[in-house]
Parts: C-alpha cells; sequence; structure tokens
C-alpha cells in the first residue's frame, strides 16, 4: 500500500511541475539493525522521487563507504547533495511524516531554485555567519509548529554552506533527546549545546542566537 494517497501524489506532482526548477539529489541511509522507520522513510522518499524526473534518489547503508564520506552514523537519515555530490546540509533523522512531510516538500522545492524562499536582508545577515555551524531540531511528527523551525533550520543551510541543519526525531532518538535535555519540541541545539533555543521563532531570532553563540 502506497504511503502517500493518490489524491496527495497528484498534488504534489502538479506543485513540483510548477514551482520545481533544477535537479536535486537525495541520499538516504538506512540499517536493517531494529530500524522502526527506515522501511517507511524508504517508501515515502522513493514515491516523492517517483513524482518528477527532477528528482534522484540514492539508497545506501549506514555502515557503507558512503556513509562515511558524508560522517553519518546514525539512520534513518537522508540528506540532499549538489550535482558535484557536495552535501548541501540539509537533513533528516528520523522519518519526515506528519507535519514535517510538508518540510520535506518544501525543501525539495526550495533546493531547486538553488535560493530558499527567504527575504534578500535575510539572506545577506545570514551569509554574514562566518563559524560552522551545527543546528539540530528536535520535532515530533504531530507537533505543528516544528515545521517552521526546521525551515528555519534548512533555508540557512541552504544559503551558508557554513550551516548544517538537521531535523532530529525526538523518539527515534532519544539518546540524542536525554542528551540535550529535549522535554518539549520545537527544540533548537545549537553547535552541540552550547546554545539553544525553544519554540519556533522568526528566522532573525535564531540569527541573532547563533551570532551570539559563534561569538562567546
Amino acid at each position: 500500500m502506497a504511503k502517500i494517497s493518490q489524491d496527495e501524489q497528484k498534488k504534489i506532482k502538479d506543485m513540483f511541475t510548477d514551482k520545481m526548477e533544477g535537479n536535486v539529489n537525495i541520499l538516504f541511509f538506512t540499517t536493517d539493525d531494529d530500524c522502526e522507520y527506515c522501511e517507511d522513510t524508504e517508501e515515502i522518499l522513493t514515491e516523492i522521487s517517483e513524482l518528477d524526473d527532477k528528482i534522484s534518489l540514492e539508497v545506501n547503508d549506514i555502515d557503507s563507504d558512503k556513509a562515511k564520506e558524508y560522517s553519518l552514523e546514525m539512520a534513518p537519515v537522508t540528506i540532499f547533495v549538489d550535482e558535484d555530490a557536495k552535501d548541501i546540509g540539509v537533513h533528516f533523522y528520523g522519518i519526515p511524516s506528519g507535519y514535517e512531510f510538508n518540510t520535506l516538500i518544501e525543501d525539495i522545492i526550495d533546493i531547486s531554485k538553488e535560493t530558499p524562499d527567504v527575504p534578500e536582508d535575510m539572506i545577506e545577515k545570514i551569509k554574514e555567519i562566518d563559524s560552522e555551524v551545527k543546528l539540530q531540531v528536535f520535532v515530533t511528527p504531530s507537533c505543528p509548529y516544528c515545521p517552521r523551525a526546521v525551515r528555519v533550520a534548512h533555508q540557512m543551510a541552504m544559503v551558508n554552506d557554513k550551516i548544517t541543519g538537521d531535523m532530529v526525531e525526538a523518539v527515534e532518538f532519544p539518546e540524542l533527546s536525554d542528551k540535550y535535555g529535549v522535554s518539549g519540541v520545537p527544540k533548537t541545539v545549537i553547535n552541540e549545546g552550547a546554545a539553544e533555543q525553544v519554540g519556533a521563532v522568526p528566522l532573525k531570532a535564531v540569527i541573532s542566537k547563533i551570532q551570539e553563540t559563534v561569538a562567546n
């Protein structure tokens, strides 16, 4: 049985036809080692990739040389790469289901355009960040506010190659959730605990928090 209904597939296909510009390359990493959502995630990505010829999907094992190439150790994880196979910095750790499914679709469209739907003044501020920044946004599929926080992190990664934006499904990765004291979502962890932002806040606020963090 398809993970995405026929009606929904048609809507997404029409959206891709109308809005997508360039190619989008997706790498998915799975494992046979006690992974509850790996198969479902692969099915979702496969169905999406079949909706438009501009989307390519490559599936690998998390123990493969390809995973080591991108320094990936946890599955399921979905990343996007450019035409030269360089990691764009847009990552999904866990299944992109529930409210996060729309995040995945919007990311695909943004990546195809090479420029996210962000005001020009904000793009300039993102580009000014000159330090390596890792944003881990903890979410659950049932959280209606989480996509906004994930999209902020992903859009920043699309603009500045020093920034990595990880969506982390909190229930699928309990050790990470415990490590960073995630008791509610969304929660954005900056540079592995150097700072954090609770809740879905505007892009400008996240940029300010990052600037404060890297300045210290």
